[in-house]
Parts: structure tokens; sequence; C-alpha cells
């Protein structure tokens, strides 16, 4: 019987490409995300990959939405083997403008959401004899940028969870791990440039430059690294490895 992963934030940038590379490496699918139809496309998208895939469309800010994923995960594959809490949120604000509201969206989205759903799905890894959770984290959860309190902190909450859970479950056979990219080539980040190009008066060209500019590598890295991360963290092999936080960032970040 092959293995299963959930994955959030399946429909599009990051999160189809993690669901791509999964589906290479043999793991069936249960695929979360807001869209229907985006779901539909991915998973047409794996059919030639003869791996089966189930989803779900929905919130996972709603109230009950850990239980709801979980149960639906279970009907369609048993207990899985792992949970790639990959969906997210980024906004910039300065600080005079980071309110309640963008606080309160950060924080439900980047860290109450991937804490109920690993307190909804984890207990059950437990019946296939362990498990990996991957979150995907940013740089941002290493280090303070300017304009992006909101984000950091969730980020940063979301890895000391991570942390706090792979001791939690060190001896269950169920691993914890941080992916944290850089800057990473999907339309979040396209959206980044324009955001500073008109709040600079750089063009887009020298926007991106700047965000280049802030990794030793000089350059935007694309989702397949961060799959390929992913799918390394959820490997059996690489069940010595917990608690970690592994960077996709050419060495902007030293560990």
């Amino acid at each position: 019987m092959a293995r299963s992963v959930i994955i959030t934030g399946a429909s599009r940038g990051i999160g189809r490409a993690i669901a791509w590379r999964l589906a290479d490496e043999g793991y069936d699918l249960f695929l979360v995300a807001r869209g229907a139809e985006d779901l539909a496309s991915v998973a047409r998208e794996l059919e030639p990959r003869k791996v089966k895939t189930a989803s779900l469309a929905a919130d996972i800010t709603a109230e009950g939405a850990g239980g709801l994923i979980r149960d639906a995960a279970l009907d369609a594959f048993g207990p899985p083997w792992g949970l790639v809490n990959n969906a997210g949120m980024a906004e910039s604000a300065p600080l005079a403008k980071t309110d309640d509201d963008l606080i309160r969206r950060h924080m439900e989205l980047n860290f109450l959401a991937p804490l109920r759903l690993m307190r909804a799905i984890v207990p059950r890894m437990g019946e296939n004899a362990g498990g990996r959770v991957v979150n995907i984290c940013s740089t941002a959860a290493l280090a303070g940028y300017p304009y992006v309190s909101a984000y950091a902190a969730s980020k940063h909450a979301l890895l000391g969870a991570t942390r706090a859970l792979a001791r939690e479950y060190a001896g269950k056979g169920v691993t914890f791990n941080a992916v944290c990219p850089g800057y990473v080539q999907t339309e979040v980040f396209e959206q980044t440039v324009l955001n500073i190009a008109e709040k600079t008066g750089l063009d887009t060209v020298q926007a991106e430059e700047k965000l280049k500019r802030m990794s030793p590598q000089h350059r935007v890295f694309n989702v397949d690294e961060v799959a390929n991360a992913v799918a390394f963290l959820l490997r059996e092999e690489s069940h010595g490895i917990n608690g970690q936080a592994l960077s996709v960032d050419g060495g902007e970040i030293e560990h």
C-alpha cells in the first residue's frame, strides 16, 4: 500500500510543485486548497504519474477545518504518512499600518491553522508507526526583515511549534521539520516585486534585483528546489533529522 501525504495550499506555486515531486516519489496525495477547480486541474496534471489523488476544497482557517481534513484524508487513504503545511500568506506594511486585522490574518493562516491541523492529524500517524511533518516557513522565521513584522512573527511562531513538537514526538516515530525558503519565483513573489516598485519608484527589474541581492547566490529560487527539500525530509531514511529548519536561500541564513 502506498503511503499518503496531505498537502495544504496544493493548487499553485510551491504547493503544486510539492505535489508533482511527491507524485514522482510514489506517494498518494490528499490535496487541500480553497479552489475546487484549481485542485481538479492539479489532479489532472498528476494522472500520468499513476498515483492516487483525492482533494478537498476548504478554508483551513475555518472552525473545525482540522477535523474535516483529517476525516476526509482518512476516508481516502487511511492514516497518512506525511503532512505538508504549505498554505500561507505574506503581506507587507510599516508598523504604523500593521493593524490588528493584518496581524490576525497572518497568525490564523500561517500559524494557528497549521497547528490545528497537526493537532488533528499527527495522533493518527501513530497507526503507521510514525510519519513526517514538514512545515513551509521562510527565512523570515529565522531573521527579521523590515515591513513584514506580522508575517515574520507568524513564521517564527510556526517554527517554534515545529521545534517543540519535534521533541514531544521524538520517541513516537514522527518527525517535525521546517523548510525555510528565501524569495521563490511564484505569484506571491511577482506581487512583491510590483509592491516594491509601486512604493519605491523603482521599475520591476530594479525591484527584483534588490530582492536577488539578499542571497549570496544573487538569485531568486524556484519552486522545485523547495519541493526537493520537502521530499527529502519526508523519506523514511530522514528519520534522524528532527526539529530542523532547512533553508533554501543560497546561504543567506547561516546556521
